[in-house]
């Protein structure tokens, strides 16, 4: 086992990516769609190729993964007013039960995940990783 940060970080997302995966089946939702979801709800009305940089993929990726929420009516593509080839993006009212149930999976992996920390351990090191997070994107999160 490698104690690395960067190792260890990886190990830590790809199990809480399984597990929300697993607790999010019975919707229908993946860990993908579900960022889409999320980062859409706090960016609305944002273009296409926007999103696909706010998510750090590449535009047919995202491509795919809006085509599966479109056809559950979770998200809607609008055309630009201002320009033709340009699509904006949107929550639908279907998506926020959706994502109400997908917050509640979210809350119990992260419940899961952290479990074996004191309450105090778990504010420090989601206040610890917030500034690793700023430092290298250049921000500090909001944590509210």
């Amino acid at each position: 086992m490698h104690f690395r940060f960067g190792f260890l970080s990886y190990e830590i997302s790809h199990v809480i990516r399984q597990r929300f995966n697993k607790n999010a089946e019975i919707i229908g939702i993946t860990h993908s769609q579900w960022r889409v979801l999320v980062h859409l709800s706090e960016n609305p009305n944002c273009r296409q190729v926007d999103l696909a940089d706010i998510l750090d993929i590449k535009p047919i990726t995202l491509v795919k993964q809006l085509d599966q929420l479109e056809a559950r009516n979770l998200v809607r593509r609008i055309k630009d007013s201002d320009d033709r080839r340009v699509y904006r993006l949107e929550l639908t009212a279907n998506a926020l039960p959706v994502m109400q149930k997908l917050w509640d999976i979210a809350d119990q992996v992260e419940a899961e995940v952290l479990g074996a920390l004191s309450p105090d351990e778990q504010a420090l090191v989601t206040r610890l990783l917030c500034r690793v997070k700023g430092a290298i994107c250049g921000k500090e999160p909001d944590m509210s």
